[in-house]
C-alpha cells in the first residue's frame, strides 16, 4: 500500500506510527476482555492511544498534528486489530473523523483543538426524532443519533441531520457540554466501541460550526484554505468506506493468528497433521490477504485520484463499492471457515477467537460495507438506476 504523508519538523513517519502501534497490543490484548465488558475502551486505552500519537494523522499540521494523507490510518487500524478490535475502530474509524472537522472552517477546528490536539471525536448519523430550526447566528438542534463510536471519550460529536425548508444534509459540531449520552450499547460484537446514543434539547451551534454535506464532500471545503493537505482539499467521496478496511483486515487476521496458534498446540480439536486442518488453514490465509490486497489496491487507486485531482469515472466507482465489499466479505469467509471448526473445547465466549470473531461479524455490518446494501446498490449503478449511494447517482 502507497501511504503518503507531507511531513515537517519532528512529526513521525507512516511507519513510525505503525510501529507505535504494534508496540501498544499486547497491553491491549490483556485489556480486551475488561474493554468488552466494559462495552467502552477503558480511560488507560484512549491515553496510551494518544501518548503514542495514534489519533493525531488528520489534524491539521498548524495546530500540532501531523496532516498526513489517506492511508496510514488504515494499516493502523489493521496493526491494532490483531490484538483488540474495538480499540483498532476508535483509533481508526473514529480517528478519521479529524478529517472531517479538518475540512469544517478555520474556526470550527480551532475550536475543537484550541486546548488540545489529542481530542475524540465521535459521530452521530442515524437520526431519531430529530430537528433544526434557523436561528439568529446559527441553529437549534433537536434529537438523538445512534451508533456514536468511542462517545465516552469524545469532546465533540458531528451530528447529521437536515436543515429544516430545503432539506439539506449538514453536520453540526456539538461539545460535550451539550449533548448527553444513553446508555444502550448492548450487543453481540465490537461491544467495546461504545457507540452508544447521543442526544441534543434546545442546543444552539452557531452556523461556523455547521457544514452541509455537500460542501464537506465537495473539493476544496472551508477547511482547505488553512490546510495543505489532500485529505483536506480533495473530494471526500473518493475515500468514502475504506477506512473500515484496516479493522477488517487485521479482524481477520487476529481470528487467524489464534487458529494457528490451536493448532500448533494441538487444541479444540486441531491438528497441524491433519490435512484437513492444513487445507482449511491455507484457505482461509490464502482468502485474508486477497482481502488485503484489494484493500490496498483500493486504497492507493484513491489516494492517486485525490493527488491527481482526476474525474473518477462511474465504472470505476462501482467497482469500488464491489471491491471494498468484497474484500470485507472475503475476510468474513476466512474466518468463519476456522472458527466453525472448532470443537466445544473453544466454545467458550471469553475464548479469544470468539471475541476475534464476533467483533469481526458486528463490523461488517456497518453500513458501508454491508453486502446487501452495496453489492445491490452497485449492480443498480450497472444499469443506471438509483442507488442509495450519492456517488454511484452521479454520470
Amino acid at each position: 500500500m502507497t501511504i503518503l504523508a507531507t511531513q515537517r519538523g519532528a512529526s513521525p513517519s507512516p511507519l513510525d506510527l505503525i510501529a507505535a502501534a504494534e508496540a501498544l497490543g499486547p497491553k491491549l490484548r490483556a485489556r480486551a476482555a475488561e474493554t468488552e465488558a466494559r462495552r467502552s475502551l477503558p480511560r488507560e486505552t484512549i491515553d496510551d492511544l494518544f501518548a503514542a500519537g495514534l489519533m493525531r494523522y488528520f489534524v491539521p499540521r498548524r495546530l500540532g498534528g501531523y496532516e498526513m494523507d489517506w492511508g496510514v490510518q488504515i494499516q493502523i487500524g489493521r496493526t491494532l486489530a490483531r490484538y483488540c478490535a474495538s480499540t483498532s475502530w476508535i483509533a481508526c474509524v473514529v480517528g478519521s473523523h479529524s478529517a472531517y472537522v479538518a475540512r469544517m472552517s478555520p474556526e470550527a477546528q480551532d475550536d475543537v483543538w484550541k486546548d488540545s490536539i489529542d481530542v475524540v471525536i465521535s459521530t452521530g448519523s442515524v437520526m431519531r426524532n430529530v430537528s433544526v430550526a434557523e436561528a439568529k447566528g446559527g441553529y437549534i438542534l433537536n434529537g438523538r443519533w445512534s451508533f456514536s463510536s468511542g462517545v465516552d471519550h469524545a469532546s465533540w460529536v458531528l451530528m447529521r441531520a437536515s436543515i429544516t425548508n430545503d432539506h439539506r444534509q449538514s453536520y453540526f459540531l456539538v461539545p460535550r457540554s451539550e449533548f448527553t449520552i444513553e446508555d444502550d450499547w448492548y450487543v453481540s460484537g465490537m461491544s467495546g466501541t461504545g457507540s452508544k446514543t447521543v442526544g441534543v434539547k434546545d442546543t444552539f451551534v452557531p452556523a461556523y460550526r455547521v457544514i452541509s454535506m455537500t460542501q464537506m464532500m465537495a473539493p476544496n471545503p472551508p477547511g482547505a484554505a488553512v490546510n495543505d493537505s489532500v485529505v483536506s482539499s480533495a473530494s471526500f467521496r473518493l475515500f468514502a468506506g475504506s477506512a473500515l478496511l484496516g479493522p477488517i483486515w487485521g479482524g481477520a487476521e487476529a481470528v487467524l493468528n489464534e487458529y494457528r496458534a490451536l493448532m500448533a498446540q494441538g487444541a479444540a480439536g486441531q491438528d497441524v497433521e491433519d490435512p484437513q486442518c492444513l487445507l482449511r488453514i491455507a484457505e482461509a490465509a490464502a482468502e485474508i490477504a486477497t482481502a488485503g490486497r484489494l484493500a490496498e489496491g483500493l486504497i492507493d487507486r484513491q489516494v492517486q485520484a485525490a493527488l491527481s485531482a482526476v474525474k473518477v469515472p462511474k465504472a470505476e466507482r462501482i467497482s469500488n463499492v464491489f471491491e471494498r465489499t468484497y474484500s470485507a466479505r472475503l475476510c468474513v469467509n476466512g474466518a468463519s471457515r476456522l472458527v466453525n471448526s472448532l470443537d466445544t473445547a473453544a466454545i467458550s465466549s471469553d475464548a479469544p477467537i470468539q471475541r476475534y470473531y464476533r467483533d469481526l461479524l458486528g463490523m461488517v455490518q456497518q453500513i458501508g460495507v454491508n453486502w446487501d446494501r452495496n453489492m445491490i446498490n452497485g449492480a443498480k449503478a450497472m444499469f443506471d438506476l438509483p442507488t442509495d449511494i450519492p456517488d454511484l447517482n452521479a454520470d
